[in-house]
């Protein structure tokens, strides 16, 4: 009984594997599509924008600066602004608080960046107690993700 449930698995498990495009698959890899949005050596693929570094975004893709710098008002560079923010969406999304709750943008790149960063949330409730913090960042977040596109 052990040797015939034995094969039984054994002769699934092949089944699956090639499936699944293994070593008996005859199939070819899959490629990349008609449209490649990130030019990245063969086999990589770039993250989208808003979990890129925010040099690496705009060097990537200029008409977002463009696009992103509208949000600031005159005088700050977003490049700038953007310096010290490990992602793209979490400095457009501090842009938004800023924006949204009056919190100067300064203040708030303070707390979320650098040595002891903490999260968003937790800056939005020290700088603004009156408000709720996790709403406001919800809203900051949804707001990036519509301002910064799918791919480049």
């Amino acid at each position: 009984m052990k040797r015939i449930l034995f094969i039984v698995v054994i002769c699934c498990a092949e089944f699956s594997y090639g499936q699944i495009g293994g070593a008996t698959s005859a199939n070819a890899p899959p490629t990349a599509g008609a449209y490649d949005p990130h030019p990245l050596p063969a086999g990589m693929e770039a993250p989208p924008p808003i979990y890129q570094t925010p040099k690496d975004a705009f060097l990537r893709d200029p008409k977002l600066v463009a696009k992103l710098q509208k949000l600031l008002p005159q005088g700050p560079n977003i490049q700038t602004v953007c310096d010290g923010f490990k992602k793209l969406g979490d400095c457009v999304s501090a842009v938004y608080v800023s924006k949204n709750l009056g919190i100067p943008l300064a203040d708030l790149k303070a707390k979320v960046t650098g040595n002891g960063a903490e999260k968003l949330e937790a800056a939005i409730h020290e700088l603004k107690p009156d408000v709720d913090s996790k709403s406001e960042r919800k809203k900051a977040n949804k707001q990036a993700e519509k301002e910064i596109p799918v791919s480049n």
